[in-house]
Order: structure tokens, then sequence, then C-alpha cells
């Protein structure tokens, strides 16, 4: 069963768009204040699935994380792993950057920086993405991976991330949305940090937790009254038409 929003109702013009996909962020998202997973919000992923809604896990973490996440949880949609380099769903794997600059790059901050850089213990599991953990100051960082033409820096929030420039989470739910047979507008997508903003950008339905900063916020549809897990179960709520006081 699908579930139809009326677009009206989140201030945007169109008239009714047919919600098919949740795709959501994890840490922040998913999780409660001690960035546990909220059970409520485990819950409600179950019910979205129950309904016929696929729930697509997007997160900065490793496709094995994410996989594990979904077997759990239990949710059936695609895999957007490492910030959106990496996606994949049935088995059908797609790397969508290079990560020689990153590999690089963090030699060279360790050069500089020595044992002040400190690695994700996640990282040789990656593909692309470099993690590292938030020992400096990111314009420390940023001055390094300024010297690098390719590459970019994001902070989670979580951990500091050394992508492809040309990599982004929009793009990779993208590859996830084409692999499923579902068109963009059909997504409604739940995130709280700077690093979805390029998700929310090409999504049809956009919910940022109370929790997001601003310029997430600034380009959501509707921000909810709640942080976090309670604040996607809020989101999921209004989209199955259920009353979230």
């Amino acid at each position: 069963m699908f579930i139809s929003v009326i677009l009206t109702r989140f201030s945007v013009l169109g008239g009714f768009l047919e919600v098919k996909v949740l795709a959501t962020n994890v840490d922040g998202t998913l999780t409660d204040p001690e960035y546990k997973l909220s059970l409520e919000a485990i819950k409600y992923v179950r019910i979205l699935e129950e309904k016929g809604l696929p729930v697509i896990l997007v997160s900065g973490n490793t496709l094995c994380t994410l996989k594990t996440l979904q077997r759990y949880i239990g949710c059936s949609g695609a895999l957007v792993a490492e910030n959106g380099a990496v996606v994949e769903y049935k088995g059908k794997l797609k790397i969508l950057g290079n990560g020689m600059e990153a590999r690089k790059a963090l030699e060279k901050l360790k050069e500089k920086f020595g044992s002040l850089i400190v690695e994700s213990w996640t990282n040789p599991y990656r593909y692309v993405d470099i993690a590292l953990q938030r020992t400096l100051e990111k314009d420390k960082i940023l001055d390094v991976v300024l010297g690098f033409s390719g590459l970019k820096l994001l902070d989670s929030g979580f951990a500091y991330h050394l992508l492809d420039k040309n990599v982004d989470k929009g793009k990779g739910l993208k590859v996830a949305v084409q692999l499923m047979g579902f068109r963009l507008e059909e997504v409604a997508v739940v995130g709280d940090s700077e690093t979805d903003i390029e998700m929310f950008k090409v999504a049809g339905l956009k919910f940022a937790p109370a929790n997001s900063p601003q310029n997430l916020k600034n380009i959501a549809n509707h921000v909810t009254s709640k942080n976090g897990g309670e604040g996607f179960v809020e989101a999921t709520k209004i989209i199955l038409g259920e009353k979230t006081g």
C-alpha cells in the first residue's frame, strides 16, 4: 500500500505527492540523545515496511555497518554508505567515488600533526571515504585538504570525513532510487546533519528533526518539534496520517 501526502500540508505547491520510499540518515536521526538506536524509531521503520514503503538507510558510516543495521532493524531499501560514495541494493554494488586523494591527504595530515590525527576504526572497511575522530580544529584539517583539488572535508558532528569532491548523499540517493525502480520525487527523506543537505535538495519531501542545523531546516518541508529518533517518529506519523501530538 502506498501513502499519498498532501504537499500543501508542508507549504509546498504541487497538489499531491505519492510517497513510495523513505530515506533516513542514521546517527542523530534514528538515535536517542545518547546516540543509541531509538526503539520507537525502529518500530516505525517496521510499520513503514509493513505498509509497503521500503526504508533506505543513508550514512557516513561503512557499508558493512549499514548491512548489519538493515538486517536487525528490518528494512528492505537500498543502502547509501560513506556519505553517498557507496550504494548497494540486493547485491548490486555501486562505487561512486575515488579514495586515492583521501588516502594521500591522510598521510599528509599524519606527517603534519602526528598522533593528533586519530583514524576511525572503520577505515579498513571503507571504499572511498576516510573518517577521522574530531581531535583537531576543523580549520587545521581543512588547510591540508585544500591542497588536494579533488577532495572535500565534511563534518558530520560525529567525525571528519575526507571525501571525493564529486560525491555526496544526493548523488548516492539518486543511484539508490534508480536501482529500486523509483523516482526521486517519490522519496521522503529525514536527516539532521549538514551532510544531508544535498540529499534534501533532490528528494520530493524533506523532514528535519528539531536538532538539525538551521541551513538544513531552511530547505526542509517540515521541521519536527522533537529531536533525533523522536523527530523521526513524528515525521513518519505525518507520512502515515497519524496524530503527532
